[in-house]
């Protein structure tokens, strides 16, 4: 056994290393890795309007390609390309975008210079989230901020997540060229109603759903003539189970890593700063 002095030296030492290792190592341990990629299989509707009938076409599925991967490392903020192209089953594109997000690994925040355009929030949601939090996220197909508001737990496959959602606007004029007519004085703007599934100690997304309108508006005036489409996207349920997986696994390393590291050190500093103590009754 240790002598006296030693085992409080050691024992001091040992609650001295405990922020550097909760607020210092820990999240290097668990921050997003330099080969982050993320995919999943999006199943979307898409519901078109014909103005010469007055009515909606009736839904079409559609495929969708989705998903994340670094693209490079800047002064240690990821580079995240986010992509997500729908089309229809014979080969034609019917939206197609892809964004760049400068993001901070540590936090998962974007980073102010970096990516396509400056972006407050977080590349899914922040870490460790709080019950009832609501943060700020970037949806592919919109590209604008997004709060979204805490609506309440559920559990995904005996995983506890958080469920959110809101209710905004965008405008998909850019990304959409090539159904506009007069793109001098038309454009296209959406409503939107987004819901993520979160798991709140990692921040992973776990799913989304969103169902928009799109509306052909007058530059113009603003004024919306009528509708283009009607559609809707979600995760299909071999991409949900798989990322509920990966959630759990980051889940574990988290906790392991974070509580339980930091508790055994807590514990080893306070028994060596105890150990004189104990002795000396003997």
């Amino acid at each position: 056994m240790p002598s006296k002095k030693v085992a409080l030296v050691i024992g001091l030492i040992l609650f001295a290393l405990m922020p550097l290792w909760y607020w210092g190592i820990v999240p290097k341990l668990t921050g997003l890795p330099s080969d982050f990629s993320y995919n999943a299989v999006v199943f979307s509707r898409d519901n078109f309007y014909l103005p010469e009938k007055s009515d909606f076409t009736g839904e079409q599925v559609s495929n969708t390609n989705y998903g994340y991967e670094v693209m490079e490392i800047q002064d240690g903020v990821l580079i995240i390309k986010n992509r997500f192209e729908v089309q229809e089953f014979n080969g034609k594109t019917i939206f197609k975008a892809e964004r760049l997000y400068g993001i901070n690994p540590r936090t998962h925040q974007h980073v102010y210079g970096y990516g396509d355009q400056d972006r407050e929030g977080y590349l899914f949601a922040p870490p460790h989230l709080r019950k009832g939090q609501d943060f700020v996220y970037w949806h592919v197909n919109y590209d604008r901020p997004a709060k979204m508001v805490f609506q309440g737990e559920e559990m995904i496959s005996g995983l506890n997540v958080y469920r959110y959602e809101t209710d905004y606007q965008a405008d998909q004029t850019e990304e959409l060229q090539a159904f506009l007519r007069d793109q001098e004085k038309t454009g296209i703007n959406v409503d939107i109603n987004l819901q993520l599934w979160v798991e709140p100690v990692t921040g992973r997304m776990i799913k989304y759903e969103d169902r928009a309108t799109a509306y052909f508006y007058n530059t113009s005036s603003g004024e919306r003539t009528h509708p283009w489409n009607k559609f809707q996207n979600r995760f299909d349920e071999v991409s949900i189970l798989k990322q509920v997986e990966l959630a759990k696994q980051e889940k574990f390393k988290r906790l392991l890593l974070r509580e339980t590291i930091t508790g055994l050190l807590a514990l080893a500093g306070a028994v060596l700063i105890l150990y004189p103590s104990f002795i000396n009754r003997k």
